[in-house]
């Protein structure tokens, strides 16, 4: 008896976590169906997305028209959201549309990128004194969305935590680290000789598919840390030197200062949060699961085009 390959709902269809596992599952054999809603059917990364097979409808997660229809028939939902810098509410009202919807469509199983977990974030770190705003609403609001997924009733959910992502270091996201671009120094409330904890965002997506592969599988109801490199701050720059062809250099920022700047800048807490995930997200931790995990140096080879596009 030949099992039926599940129908997924692919929200962030058009980043890179979406777009690493619209390519896992369209590469499946037979080619696992995959829907999506996206703004604009006529993108670079919506023709991509076409070109692999992916079933697109034209509307936003507001337009709750289009997300009923192409929901229609699918029997399992990936969901990665984003915060509002507008709304702070705005993502967990989505997020309870989504699932609203997909429940009514008949979908069965959720798999969700959340992010570091509040709790273990507060155990080592004041999240309410020393993170910005917006990463105070940005984990709490992931936190909600998390119970409302363990409460849904679902047949199978997972929630998956990726550490700080390594994409972070190209365009268009390396803008979160004002000045590395344009001057090749880091000013980051990292430690110079600490490890952190990174993750590609590719790695994400094989626990996704392995979740979905076996939604009652060892996955299910479980929240996974997903760790597939730790480095210092120091040897991140040493590999990213290499590739690029000049000098990268680490500059740690004091806490005193992190505190001055959080207001104007909202990326600057999260420097203090990364130091603090690495003491609960353990590549060693990651590893146990036996799925494949990517190094730092071996992503910058992967990606070695958009590298040198960032830097030079």
């Amino acid at each position: 008896m030949t099992t039926q390959p599940p129908k997924i709902f692919l929200t962030s269809a058009t980043g890179t976590q979406g777009l690493n596992l619209a390519r896992l599952f369209r590469f499946q054999s037979p080619p696992w169906p995959v829907h999506a809603t996206v703004r604009s059917l006529t993108s670079p990364v919506a023709t991509k997305l076409s070109s692999l097979g992916v079933s697109l409808t034209l509307g936003s997660w507001d337009d709750l028209s289009a997300l009923s229809s192409s929901l229609q028939g699918c029997t399992a939902l990936f969901l990665n959201l984003v915060i509002d810098f507008t709304d702070f509410s705005h993502e967990l009202a989505q997020a309870k549309n989504i699932l609203s919807l997909a429940k009514a469509a008949g979908v069965r199983q959720v798999v969700y990128s959340s992010a570091a977990a509040l709790s273990s974030l507060e155990e080592h770190f004041n999240v309410e004194k020393d993170g910005s705003p917006l990463m105070v609403a940005s984990l709490k609001s992931k936190q909600a969305i998390e119970q409302e997924i363990k409460n849904g009733g679902w047949d199978s959910w997972t929630i998956l935590r990726g550490a700080n992502f390594m994409e972070n270091f190209l365009d268009p996201k390396v803008a979160m680290y004002p000045g590395l671009k344009e001057t090749g120094v880091l000013r980051v409330a990292f430690k110079s000789k600490e490890k952190l904890p990174f993750v590609a965002t590719a790695d994400i997506a094989k626990f996704a598919l392995e979740a979905f592969k076996t939604p009652e599988g060892r996955l299910n109801e479980m929240e996974v840390n997903i760790v597939g490199d730790e480095q210092t701050p120091e040897e991140l720059m040493g590999l990213l030197g290499k590739v690029v062809g000049r000098e990268m250099r680490f500059q740690e920022v004091t806490d005193e200062e992190v505190q001055r700047q959080k207001e104007k800048n909202p990326f600057i807490t999260a420097g203090l949060a990364v130091r603090v995930m690495g003491k609960f997200m353990k590549k060693e931790e990651t590893a146990r699961w036996g799925v494949e995990l990517t190094g730092f140096q071996e992503f910058l080879k992967m990606n070695e085009e958009e590298v040198r596009s960032t830097y030079l």
